[in-house]
């Protein structure tokens, strides 16, 4: 429960079909950010980057997410 409200808070989307729990956001410069729910963890797959993540906490993925946005907007200021 508590995966889903970080990821509901960070702009993520439920997709629908399949038998897991998928949630899933499109980020420009990362591209597409998924999220698969498991018993107690969250894996995070971010395809362009071919990095996978694993979280058994809530409040560590809502860092990691934090991280990222926090890149993206340093990256955009940049320039």
């Amino acid at each position: 429960m508590m995966f889903r409200n970080v990821l509901r808070r960070k702009g993520f989307w439920r997709v629908k079909g399949g038998g897991e729990e998928v949630f899933m956001k499109h980020d420009e410069r990362l591209g597409g950010i998924y999220v698969t729910l498991q018993s107690r963890m969250a894996i995070v797959r971010i395809e362009d980057r071919g990095s996978i993540q694993v979280f058994k906490s809530a409040k560590h993925l809502e860092r990691y997410l934090k991280r990222l946005e926090e890149e993206k907007m340093n990256l955009i200021l940049s320039n």
